[in-house]
């Protein structure tokens, strides 16, 4: 039970850093380059705006990769020591690394997104209020089927089709803690949902790179 606790503990504060960090350097991303007039040198090269983007986008995602990484080793070691040595518990752990990683590979595509367009400071409301309601977006559902206004259950309705349902990830990293295997399916399903979010946050960061005038 202690060591459940301490997996449990650990792996929130995993998400929670990753997040911040993630946001933190996410929103800053193209918005840096364009205060500093960087982003003038830059597409003076044969670089396209989507690569510009894309490669943003990769590189907090493999920065993000090592920091969580790093924690959930930290975090891997402090449970063998507390679970006296046993080894079975690393590959639940590693899988909830994994479908954490999930999670903020999505928030980076988030701040990414909103770095395009926006200042630091409102890309960063933005895309921790989204984080939040990612979470939230189950309950909400809930409560807009309790409402009797037609209007409020098809809104809830919407924000919940909307919005990446990150309460399911949180819900499926619970169950591998608790040693639950999961199927190819169900992996090819969460990898599938993923990439699909990311893929359309950056190409709306593409079309709106595109749209404006570096000049």
């Amino acid at each position: 039970q202690d060591v459940r606790i301490l997996e449990d503990l650990g792996l929130f504060a995993i998400t929670a850093f990753g997040g911040l960090i993630s946001i933190f350097i996410g929103t800053n991303l193209v918005f840096k380059e364009i205060d500093r007039r960087t982003i003038y040198l830059i597409f003076t090269k044969p670089i396209r705006r989507w690569e510009f983007v894309t490669g943003k986008f990769l590189g907090l995602a493999l920065c993000i990769f090592v920091v969580t990484l790093g924690m959930g080793l930290f975090l891997a070691g402090i449970a063998l020591v507390q679970n006296g040595g046993d080894f079975t518990l690393l590959p639940r752990m590693l899988t909830a690394l994994g479908l954490i990683y999930v999670e903020l590979v999505l928030v980076i595509a988030l701040a990414t997104f909103f770095s395009t367009f926006s200042t630091p400071l409102m890309s960063m409301l933005f895309t921790l209020g989204l984080w939040l309601c990612g979470h939230l977006s189950t309950s909400l559902r809930a409560l807009g089927k309790l409402s009797e206004s037609p209007g409020v259950k098809l809104m809830t309705e919407a924000v919940y089709n909307g919005l990446p349902d990150l309460a399911a990830l949180t819900q499926i990293r619970g169950e591998a803690l608790d040693g639950r295997h999961f199927s190819g399916n169900v992996v090819l399903t969460i990898a599938a949902y993923v990439i699909l979010y990311v893929i359309l946050l950056l190409s709306f960061a593409t079309v709106i790179a595109e749209r404006r005038e570096f000049q």
